[in-house]
């Protein structure tokens, strides 16, 4: 009894201290008027305040607002609407096939400090990129033979092979792309070094202030923002990032209205918050991988493309969709995610002759014809006398969704006499797994394709292909080898992607990917973001996806146009 009251004691003690720091970390107040300010967070623990360097690592915070609000792209890239918008620069045309490519830069755009943002900005910075093997120049100095301005207004980029993708290294697809510094304020500064503080910029926002003890980024619109003349202007005054608190707690303040974003809740306690809070809304996306299953084409029985399809023929995606992932979401048709812009390359000819449906009796006549007959206790013995016995890694934990889809994948198998054993791996030993061919079967993620489904194919051609048990450092971890597919993709390279001749080498690229299959998508991937109304309306919506609404990627801009007080 008296250890009872101990434990009861030390309880509340513990309690109490918990309760007293959380308070004092994250409190209730704001140093900048609420009702003029879009309070965000994100669940990363922010450490570096005083450096605003894009280049180095460590050298910025990447999800406190500079990447997201404090910072513009030539391009972006609107993958729920299926639009590229033309920000920073306003178009780009290629001649000397595709060896020279031309961008025109927006008049009128100033940095923040007033100073004009012209091609001296953008040749500057890529020369300094390609100066440095740090920030990544050596790819840049294979691509590109000379970067120079025409005029104020003009970059010629002359490259040493015809690349009609080279405008891709400036739209923002997917979070960021290659940004652009002023040269006024880099030059004759150690780029390795200087920690561009406080950072200069084109974008609405500007850093006001930081508060390192409360983990709190705050950013102030500028009234001088160029793109007002156009009709972009912010609603909120002020942008607030701070670090996450624990998800209880965030959930609390998501129902309190003390924030207009929660970001370390699921999708169940969203759910609650609706409940509690009608201003509480939220806004499903996809991600730009779907889940997938991948195989080994090199080695075993996976190496035979109808044991891969019989594979896939034993993925129930509908059942997936409706019970596995919260919130339901829809099977997966393609190797890439459902955006509109994505729409393009998927031609519904070839989605419907190669159709993934969940089709047991088709799994088995194929892995009779490869050789895996029923036999004795009704298992599948294949051509060298031994049972079919596979195995699906995963780098996620039992209670993932990825280990659940590779779970019933192995039921399904089982019905028709093939064992199946599911094994979850640390993320550093799947990945020496993967990257080695020391695998049959993975269920992850299946990525490559976010821009262009040139992208996935590129990383499937023979000539990546790495010895088995040599690490994968050039892409094909799965070692597909199709000389089709190589084939097409070599005409790809040399095509506009926007072309027309070029869509139909697309479709074709997908029939030869799905034929040989060396991943079968499973479902589409939805991330849920959650927006408290009180204080702002104008937030993406499944009913007004605008844009994406992932709070990390560099679309996020485009909300806060969008935003307009709620009183």
């Amino acid at each position: 009894m008296r250890f009872l009251k101990k434990a009861v004691v030390y309880g509340f003690l513990l309690l109490l201290t918990v309760t007293i720091s959380f308070s004092q970390v994250y409190p209730q107040t704001l140093p900048v008027p609420r009702e003029e300010t879009l309070f965000m967070e994100d669940s990363a623990t922010f450490r570096i305040f005083d450096s605003f360097n894009y280049f180095t690592p460590n050298g910025v915070e990447f999800a406190a607002g500079f990447w997201q609000i404090g910072t513009e792209y030539l391009w972006y890239c609107n993958l729920a609407t299926g639009k590229i918008i033309p920000w920073l620069a306003t178009k780009y045309s290629y001649t000397n096939n595709f060896k020279t490519c031309t961008i025109s830069l927006r008049r009128g755009v100033t940095w923040s400090d007033g100073k004009p943002f012209t091609a001296d900005d953008v040749v500057f910075t890529i020369k300094m990129i390609m100066s440095r093997p740090e920030f990544g120049g050596e790819g840049w100095k294979q691509e590109v033979a000379d970067v120079r301005a025409k005029d104020p207004y003009t970059v010629v980029f002359d490259l040493k092979t015809p690349l009609p993708r080279f405008h891709y290294r400036f739209v923002n697809f997917i979070c960021t792309a290659t940004p652009i510094v002023p040269k006024h304020i880099w030059e004759g500064k150690d780029p390795l070094t200087f920690k561009n503080n406080p950072p200069v910029t084109t974008a609405p926002y500007k850093l006001k202030q930081v508060i390192p003890d409360l983990k709190m980024f705050i950013w102030e619109r500028r009234d001088d923002y160029w793109g007002k003349k156009y009709g972009y202007f912010p609603g909120p005054k002020y942008v607030v990032y701070r670090t996450s608190p624990p998800p209880d707690a965030d959930l609390q303040d998501l129902v309190n209205n003390v924030i207009d974003h929660a970001h370390n809740i699921d999708y169940l306690q969203m759910e609650a918050a609706m409940k509690r809070n009608p201003n509480v809304i939220i806004a499903p996306f996809l991600d730009p991988c779907p889940r997938g299953i991948w195989f080994n084409c090199a080695t075993g029985p996976t190496a035979d493309p109808r044991v891969r399809w019989a594979i896939s023929y034993l993925v129930n995606r509908e059942k997936m969709a409706k019970t596995l992932w919260k919130p339901e979401t829809t099977p997966a048709k393609y190797p890439w995610a459902a955006y509109k812009y994505m729409e393009q390359f998927a031609s519904k000819t070839v989605l419907e002759k190669y159709n993934l449906t969940f089709d047991p009796e088709k799994a088995a006549k194929l892995l009779d014809e490869a050789g895996y007959k029923l036999g004795p206790g009704g298992k599948r013995i294949g051509p060298d006398g031994k049972p079919l016995e596979l195995e699906i890694i995963t780098p996620v934990a039992t209670t993932g969704y990825e280990y659940l889809i590779a779970q019933d994948v192995a039921q399904e198998a089982a019905k028709i006499g093939v064992t199946i054993t599911v094994k979850h791996l640390e993320g550093p030993v799947f990945d020496e797994y993967a990257s080695t061919g020391k695998f049959q079967i993975t269920s992850h993620w299946l990525c490559g394709a976010g821009a262009d489904p040139f992208e996935l194919y590129r990383n499937l051609t023979s000539d990546r292909i790495m010895p088995l048990g040599q690490r994968a450092v050039r892409g094909n971890w799965v070692r597909l080898k199709d000389p089709a597919l190589d084939k097409l993709v070599n005409k790809l390279a040399n095509m506009a992607p926007d072309s027309k001749v070029a869509l139909n080498t697309y479709y074709q690229a997908l029939e030869e990917y799905l034929k040989v299959l060396p991943a079968t998508p499973v479902i589409q991937t939805i991330y849920v973001m959650d927006w408290n109304q009180t204080y702002w309306k104008g937030w993406p919506t499944a009913d007004n996806m605008y844009t994406v609404p992932f709070t990390w990627w560099g679309h996020f801009l485009f909300v806060t146009f969008n935003l307009k007080p709620a009183k």
